[in-house]
């Protein structure tokens, strides 16, 4: 029977939404991941089982399991460019626990992070309800429905992921847009822990109008662009479809982690998906070139920007025509 659900989810066609299910104990893990597959067919549903004792639930072992798992499936996918079979969206399906931000600090802000909270409560016997076969299916029935949160929050994701615009906050590189404080990280991991809502546009960062007197290089004549700047005056004006090049490779079970993780943020941000190769084109404002403007490249680490632009990607790789490294 498990083969004739698989060849049947194979053969699927349309945009397929991934569901990632962490936390569970290894005694109902593998059953609960093939119900909500049963329910979802149209759907993608993986996962690796947590410990069985309560407490501690994502080792590094285990959250590099199921990174793998993931990476190795929707990487693969979208990078082979089909688009019938790929994951169209990412959502994380988690047991809260003490050490769950190691969990999403691991996937950083490639999901959308769903905490199954219902489960953390314990039973008369002291025990979780992650043990509870009729719990844990109630909740994950509810976790997935088109009226929970994680999915209303990823419709408005997907919403404001499909401008593609100068103008859109959650599309910025978070390691190389800079604010007064340091960079967009914090206020990512806001989004991503709900202290900031899924509507707020960020207004306090931009984006700031420039014209063609501003950027000649970049804004047409008598045409206006509306970038964020950031707080050492660079800034990011996305780039059009045709120059979306770099496109996430395809990864293998021997590739190393740091790869796997860098080619699902390049094309997931907060489980929605991202176009192959969007990037956004880092300008100083005042039109003049970057003049050793210092990025955090992915690849790379710290270099020294020496050419007009440069081209930075969701998962923050930097490809600069002239630079140097930073020791």
């Amino acid at each position: 029977m498990p083969k004739t659900r698989r060849r049947r989810i194979v053969q699927t066609r349309g945009p397929q939404p991934m569901y990632v299910i962490a936390g569970l104990p290894n005694s109902l893990h593998k059953d609960e991941v093939d119900a909500l597959q049963d329910r979802l067919p149209h759907a993608i549903v993986k996962g690796v089982p947590s410990p069985n004792q309560d407490g501690a639930l994502y080792s590094p072992s285990l959250i590099e399991s199921l990174i793998r798992s993931v990476g190795e499936f929707a990487v693969r996918r979208r990078g082979q460019r089909n688009d019938q079979l790929s994951p169209i969206s990412i959502t994380l399906l988690f047991v809260p626990s003490a050490d769950q931000e190691s969990l999403l600090a691991a996937f950083d802000f490639a999901v959308m992070s769903a905490p199954l909270a219902g489960l953390v409560a314990r039973d008369e016997r002291g025990r979780q309800l992650r043990h509870n076969r009729q719990a844990v299916n109630q909740v994950l029935v509810a976790a997935v429905a088109d009226s929970s949160d994680a999915r209303m929050n990823l419709n408005q994701v997907e919403r404001r992921l499909a401008y593609k615009s100068d103008n859109e906050a959650l599309l910025l590189p978070p390691k190389n847009f800079l604010t007064e404080e340091r960079d967009l990280t914090t206020t990512f991991r806001a989004f991503r822990d709900g202290g900031r809502l899924w509507t707020d546009r960020l207004t306090d960062l931009g984006p700031t109008e420039l014209g063609h007197q501003d950027v000649p290089s970049r804004v047409k004549s008598q045409q206006t662009r509306r970038p964020f700047v950031d707080s050492r005056g660079m800034a990011y004006f996305i780039a059009h479809p045709t120059a979306y090049d770099g496109a996430a490779r395809e990864v293998d079970q021997g590739d190393d982690l740091a790869g796997i993780l860098s080619a699902l943020r390049s094309l997931y941000r907060f489980g929605g998906a991202l176009p192959p190769g969007i990037h956004h084109d880092a300008q100083r404002s005042d039109g003049s070139s970057l003049d050793g403007a210092i990025f955090q490249c992915s690849r790379k680490g710290r270099i020294r920007g020496k050419s007009g632009y440069a081209n930075v990607y969701p998962d923050d790789f930097v490809r600069i025509g002239k630079y140097e490294e930073v020791e």
